[in-house]
């Protein structure tokens, strides 16, 4: 029986280990298995549950950003476009240079269907990414709604400088131009237009127009 406990020892002594790590885990530890939990309740389709671990994982010390990022994207994920947006204004507030909070006030701005703020959301994505195709589009269309069409033909012509055959630019610049009065100008776009897809929505209607 003595000579049983001697070799029982050992395993004894590692099991103890074991469980002292458990409950002393570091905060980093902890702060990632909250994460981790929260993305696994995220994809057994439990919103509120990985919300709650994201709360948790801010509350227990967890960056604000990321909180605030992953309580964006879950509360878009439920459509609450409100608590979507407010968490993305706050990821951005809290890291200025960041891309991915801007980017999400744009999706929720275009989801919601507000041209208006898709178009602000836009202008806060081009101040960090001159180039970004959706923002310039979001921005065209909202001043081509404005009816600033100075700065919606401007706008498209930088997307169409970046990709020269994109059809909704094409046609975005040929209408601006048109509203400008600038008939010659619309007219060359809408024949490009029509040549690449002669079945554009209205693509033919501006080429009759600016004859």
């Amino acid at each position: 029986m003595k000579r049983i406990l001697l070799l029982l020892l050992p395993v004894i002594a590692l099991a103890a280990g074991t469980a002292d790590q458990a409950e002393h885990k570091s905060k980093e530890e902890t702060l990632g298995t909250l994460w981790q939990a929260s993305l696994s309740d995220e994809k057994n389709g439990e919103t509120e549950a990985a919300l709650a671990k994201a709360a948790a994982y801010a509350k227990n010390g967890g960056d604000a950003y990321l909180a605030s990022m992953r309580a964006g994207w879950l509360a878009y994920g439920q459509k609450k476009y409100d608590d979507a947006g407010r968490h993305y204004l706050s990821a951005a507030r809290l890291k200025g240079n960041a891309l991915s909070p801007r980017l999400g006030l744009l999706t929720v701005a275009q989801d919601k269907g507000d041209v208006a703020a898709a178009a602000r959301a836009g202008e806060g994505v081009l101040q960090l990414e001159p180039t970004n195709y959706r923002a310039l589009m979001a921005v065209a269309w909202g001043a081509y709604q404005a009816k600033d069409h100075h700065q919606a033909e401007a706008r498209y012509q930088c997307v169409m400088a970046l990709y020269p055959e994109d059809t909704d630019a094409i046609s975005g610049a040929a209408w601006s131009a048109f509203y400008k009065g600038q008939k010659a100008e619309a007219k060359l776009l809408f024949r490009r237009l029509v040549s690449i897809n002669p079945d554009y929505q209205y693509a033919k209607q501006g080429l009759e127009a600016t004859r």
